[in-house]
């Protein structure tokens, strides 16, 4: 009878504890091959720093875990589709091109590796490419976060976050 209730409170126990991990990709891709997903990242780095703050979890060079609700994925994977950043690494100009139909806000964000927002910009989204310049030329050498957002008046706005990095 003790087997029987310790093997049910084991059992209990690992409900709660298995949890399923994915990752946020920022520079890289993910694939589906023979039912496993799999994903890589490029300029991955030696040194890893890691920083923390309630609800997130941020490591340079190595993809980490997040925990999403699953909501919003088909957009977030269609969106990703019609984006296209290059060059990257980049030295002065990164290039941040749309390929679409939709029509809405096209809003790209800027920051640094601790947050701090460097640029931001809105522009009316038109149906075809549209392409959009962010000047790095004179941030200093470093890795960037940009987080680009399509914005629709009857949608929730949907955003694509990229690593960038600034060499020269």
């Amino acid at each position: 009878m003790k087997k029987m209730i310790l093997l049910i409170q084991l059992m209990l126990a690992s409900v709660f504890i298995v949890q399923a991990q994915s990752t946020l990709n920022a520079c890289g891709n993910t694939a589906i091959i023979g039912g496993n997903e799999l994903e890589w990242s490029v300029g991955e780095m030696t040194m890893v720093s890691t920083f923390t703050a309630p609800g997130i979890i941020v490591t340079q060079g190595v993809l980490q875990p997040s925990n999403h609700d699953g909501l919003g994925i088909n957009k977030y994977e269609a969106l990703s589709k019609q984006l296209e950043v290059f060059p990257n690494p980049a030295t002065s100009v990164v290039n941040i091109r749309y390929s679409g139909s939709a029509t809405g806000t096209f809003t790209y964000q800027l920051r640094d590796m601790s947050g701090k927002s460097i640029a931001k910009q809105t522009t009316t989204l038109t149906p075809g490419n549209n392409v959009q310049q962010v000047n790095i030329a004179a941030l200093p050498c470093a890795t960037y976060m940009l987080e680009v957002m399509i914005g629709s008046g009857d949608e929730s706005t949907t955003s694509v976050p990229y690593k960038i990095q600034k060499i020269k």
